[in-house]
């Protein structure tokens, strides 16, 4: 009779001793998985810097290479037939390329804090990319639109350059042209 009181009692101190170590098992596991979250969110941060100054270098070069300085130096406008058309297949495959390059630096851009203040500026510039796409494709490219593109886009190179990403422009391949991105 003895032992059967024993049992009796120890059986609830067990389900109380495992109800209590319950929570402290538990958080190991929760402090483990926050953990993780957190360690992914940085890392993604982190890369999003070099990604930022890859995409938007791609993107900058492509624009002054070959939206830019063709636009400057007349060739939309004189030359052969020839001439002119393939000036705009180019510009139309790069405003293409830049487009696309300049959403995935807003988008590297809103993944770290430091880069958060060229959201603002890039998402603008992506929308005059966007305007810049469709005037190349219909052919009436003017001044006032390539200035604006001009402007913005050493405004963000210089914005970027005083939060310690300078963005060094690069001219995009012909393979990544066509492709439509890098």
């Amino acid at each position: 009779m003895h032992r059967t009181r024993l049992i009796a009692l120890a059986a609830p101190l067990a389900v109380a001793a495992a109800i209590a170590l319950a929570p402290a098992a538990a958080g190991a596991h929760a402090a483990t998985a926050p953990t993780a979250l957190v360690s992914a969110a940085h890392q993604r941060s982190v890369l999003a810097v070099p990604k930022f100054i890859f995409h938007a270098g791609l993107a900058f070069g492509a624009f002054h290479h070959f939206i830019y300085e063709p636009f400057k130096a007349g060739k939309f406008t004189s030359g052969s037939f020839f001439s002119k058309l393939k000036n705009y297949v180019e510009a139309g495959a790069a405003a293409l390329f830049v487009y696309h390059e300049t959403k995935l630096a807003l988008a590297d851009a809103q993944q770290n804090k430091v880069l958060k203040v060229l959201v603002s500026p890039l998402t603008a510039v992506v929308a005059l990319f966007n305007t810049v796409l469709s005037k190349v494709k219909g052919h009436s490219l003017d001044a006032a639109t390539i200035g604006t593109a001009e402007s913005q886009v050493s405004s963000i190179e210089s914005q970027a350059q005083t939060s310690g990403s300078t963005v060094s422009e690069a001219i995009p391949s012909a393979k990544q042209l066509l492709a439509g991105s890098a």
